[in-house]
């Protein structure tokens, strides 16, 4: 897989805007859209999936992280980070608002728990929460994505 990353640059957008939550979850599908590892139905089912279940993908204060079932809409493993410039609201009355969304697309079960645990595994022990609020440059995003993909 160190071929094809599951994050790479291009998939990392730093203090962008989104009007509210539906747009926060497209605006950071959108490099994963642009590059077709996913079609837009994948980001229809994301949202599909708050509106029927709620806003369960806020899992952490400021903190969603948009995902749907594995689905033929999705054509490899891969990752999309966004940092909002402003807040939303998701309807999470523990963690809202969010400023920080990141996208899981997988093709399988078993993509989607090696892909959820390197989301955990970066967040929890690199101090991920922090290196995203901070990170405004190219550099920045880059140090994201390369401790993200460590241990390929």
């Amino acid at each position: 897989m160190n071929d094809d990353p599951m994050l790479q640059i291009r998939h990392v957008q730093l203090r962008i805007h989104a009007d509210d939550w539906q747009d926060a979850l497209r605006r950071a599908a959108k490099p994963l859209l642009d590059d077709a590892s996913i079609e837009s139905q994948y980001v229809s089912e994301m949202i599909q999936a708050v509106q029927d279940l709620g806003p369960y993908i806020v899992l952490a204060p400021g903190f969603a992280l948009g995902h749907a079932r594995p689905s033929e809409a999705v054509h490899r493993p891969c990752l999309a980070i966004a940092t909002l410039d402003e807040p939303v609201e998701f309807g999470s009355e523990q963690n809202d608002p969010v400023d920080i969304v990141i996208v899981v697309a997988s093709t399988s079960n078993d993509a989607h728990l090696a892909l959820l645990q390197k989301v955990v595994t970066f967040l929890n022990e690199e101090n991920g929460f922090d290196m995203l609020r901070e990170a405004r440059t190219n550099d920045d995003a880059q140090a994201i994505v390369s401790t993200v993909n460590k241990g390929e």
